[in-house]
């Protein structure tokens, strides 16, 4: 009898907020590997703000997720069953696969998971897969930053923005984080790194940023836009630097979205600001990788995880990355 696996099938292109109309879960064929394949089991998704893009419709970095087609994915694996030299059963992947409880692959685009010993497994897979190396290649080949600047960071309670700030303490330099509730903003200073941190909620961001670096800010790492980037802009240093990965206030609008209100001080301040997509530096991933590791040895990186259990689960769950209630890094248990 034909094997099937169940698998979220995109269906209606969202307007807003994932809605139950956005995915069906749905028995897929689950076929037997051929010469080069393997059958993977995923052990863990990565829930990111990517997922959200990769819905919309028109031109984007990567192909879009197509209406009838699964969903998809970081995702952590392990192999079950192998018809592929590289890949014996029992090894962990990591790549970007199908939103479903196991999948076929030709093993193109996935990697051995590098598990450090005695590590969690899902702390290791949410420093190493996405956030790590984003915030180490935004921070650091990306935007340069020296021991001694000061560095503020806007989503600073997700899980990109606590590997930046400290990764961004352990180079020396001086971390700001902007989040969005006194909770979360005691747990960066007390916790990761950050010298300081800003309630967007209840702060006039403008005013604290000025307070918290009265000589200017020389590099500003963007996860969010809107308002705190223009908040950002006002407290630049001449010459600085701005490093932008995501502008995750903008992926759920229903309308255009205006600004930077602040565009000008791109012109009075001389700056340089420059966007990334962490699948163009794939070729940086085992070097940045080895530095990952050695820190999460050592205890310089640590990763809250905010785990949500079942398949079922994964597109609400997707939606708390945009109403801010999650700290760390957000993924999908199977």
């Amino acid at each position: 009898m034909p094997q099937t696996t169940p698998t979220w099938i995109y269906r209606t292109r969202p307007t807003g907020p994932i809605t139950g109309e956005t995915f069906s879960l749905e028995d897929t064929p689950l076929p037997e590997p051929a010469e080069g394949e393997v059958e993977v089991a995923t052990r863990y998704l990565s829930l990111d703000a990517t997922n959200r893009v990769w819905l919309t419709e028109g031109a984007l970095y990567t192909d879009n997720v197509q209406i009838g087609g699964p969903m998809r994915g970081v995702l952590l694996g392990e192999v079950t069953k192998s018809r592929h030299p590289q890949f014996p059963e029992g090894t962990h992947l990591s790549g970007i696969g199908p939103w479903a409880a196991r999948f076929v692959t030709d093993g193109k685009g996935f990697a051995p998971f590098p598990l450090p010993k005695g590590a969690d497994m899902a702390e290791a897979f949410a420093i190493l897969s996405v956030a790590g190396p984003t915030a180490h290649l935004g921070l650091l080949k990306i935007g340069g930053l020296q021991a001694g600047e000061v560095v503020s960071i806007s989503g600073a309670a997700g899980s990109v923005g606590i590997m930046a700030g400290q990764i961004a303490r352990a180079h020396g330099a001086h971390p700001i984080g902007i989040a969005g509730t006194d909770e979360k903003c005691a747990a960066l200073v007390d916790h990761y790194g950050y010298a300081a941190a800003i309630n967007y909620k209840t702060e006039d961001v403008a005013k604290a940023l000025r307070a918290h670096a009265p000589k200017g800010i020389d590099l500003h790492f963007e996860n969010v836009g809107g308002p705190v980037l223009d908040a950002a802009l006002a407290n630049m240093k001449d010459f600085a630097r701005l490093t932008i990965c995501g502008l995750i206030s903008a992926y759920n609008a229903t309308d255009p979205v205006p600004g930077p209100y602040r565009f000008g001080e791109i012109v009075n301040r001389r700056l340089t600001i420059r966007g990334f997509i962490i699948l163009d530096h794939l070729a940086d991933f085992p070097a940045i990788t080895q530095d990952l590791a050695r820190w999460m040895a050592d205890g310089t990186l640590r990763m809250p995880t905010h785990v949500v259990d079942g398949l079922d689960k994964a597109p609400e769950a997707l939606n708390l990355l945009f109403e801010g209630a999650n700290t760390g890094k957000l993924l999908v248990r199977l």
